[in-house]
């Protein structure tokens, strides 16, 4: 009987480390209800830098600016993301495309190669004068904004970039997205500005969209424009005219949003105060948020069902949207102990007493 028993608790004890490795206790998340189902957004692993900036992806890696220079980080295995190289240069914005890196210094366009991801190699530059804080590629261009211009460069030859025109500006750019041949321009201190570019060597400013003050990072989707407002949450805009973009809903709980990024049904905000928030988007009158994750978020992207931040005291965090509520990957740590030291207990007196037989 006294061995059944001990095969008993033994059993429990593993069970529960079972259920514990399993992610069904002591959940390191954030839950909002939701109309559409419980989701739920889960760690599953991150790389400690210095403070983390802007983010991209591509081909199965992280790539994240910090007060190091760019950081390259290995995410295909979610759960033990690695860092696998470095551009050492001072940098915050840029973009990638198939492995290749297109950023910039006070001098003006960099183009690093990044295959070997150990050994990143610059192969082509241009100067412009033009330090790019957030940057887009689109086919062979490159579009730049920093302070108050927007650069333009034709990449079409990777060895040798050529600056083909430029915008200057008043206030100071902080993200653009290209639209057909509309770009979106954010600019805090002005707002949302619609600039033509059909003529890449004299783009033409069409407008400022009113009530978009705070204007800091742009995600497109279809005809709407997703504009995270710095300390005015989320506006949601109709592009189908360019020439008159409307707001047509908002969203604001506070803080500071400084990363948009979405599919058709989500939008994904990265909010320093608020941290990562997950909002529905699919109901064409209202925003709803059906789940948060506790950062300081920079920056974020969003790839299949996983969430990726630059973070301001993390570095890099890989979370993930699921109807699975996970525990805090630290395994053991998250046990909780008052349920395993009787246990644990039990068990050496259970053993104790058949020794002495």
């Amino acid at each position: 009987m006294k061995q059944k028993i001990k095969n008993l608790v033994i059993g429990a004890f593993t069970l529960i480390l079972m259920i514990n490795c399993l992610g069904l206790l002591n959940m390191n998340v954030n839950f909002v209800d939701s109309t559409d189902g419980n989701l739920y957004v889960n760690y599953l692993g991150g790389v400690n830098l210095s403070v983390g900036y802007c983010i991209r992806l591509d081909n199965n890696r992280a790539y994240v600016s910090s007060n190091d220079g760019i950081d390259i980080i290995d995410i295909q295995n979610p759960m033990a993301p690695t860092h696998i190289g470095l551009i050492d240069e001072s940098i915050i914005g840029f973009d990638v495309r198939d492995n290749i890196v297109y950023t910039s210094n006070e001098d003006g366009l960099i183009i690093v190669n990044t295959s070997n991801a150990n050994d990143p190699v610059t192969i082509g530059s241009v100067t412009s004068g033009q330090w790019g804080y957030s940057m887009r590629v689109n086919d062979t261009l490159v579009f730049s904004v920093g302070g108050g211009d927007m650069a333009i460069y034709d990449v079409s030859d990777l060895n040798n970039p050529l600056f083909v025109g430029d915008y200057t500006d008043t206030g100071r750019g902080n993200d653009i997205v290209i639209y057909g041949e509309t770009a979106y321009y954010a600019d805090p201190d002005e707002g949302l500005e619609v600039i033509n570019v059909t003529d890449h060597t004299n783009p033409v400013k069409i407008r400022t969209v009113s009530n978009t003050l705070g204007a800091w990072d742009l995600y497109i989707n279809d005809d709407q424009l997703f504009l995270g407002c710095h300390g005015l949450g989320l506006k949601v805009l109709d592009i189908s005219n360019p020439t008159n973009p409307s707001i047509i809903r908002q969203f604001n709980d506070g803080g500071e949003v400084y990363g948009v990024c979405g599919n058709d049904t989500y939008i994904f905000l990265g909010d320093l105060q608020e941290g990562a928030e997950v909002l529905n988007h699919s109901n064409p009158t209202y925003l709803s948020e059906i789940a948060s994750y506790t950062a300081t978020p920079h920056d974020i992207e969003f790839n299949g069902n996983h969430i990726y931040l630059a973070d301001q005291d993390n570095g890099f965090l890989l979370l993930e949207l699921s109807p699975i509520q996970r525990t805090n990957t630290n395994g053991l740590n998250s046990i909780n102990i008052s349920l395993l030291i009787p246990i644990f207990g039990l068990i050496v007196i259970l053993q104790i007493k058949s020794r002495r037989k």
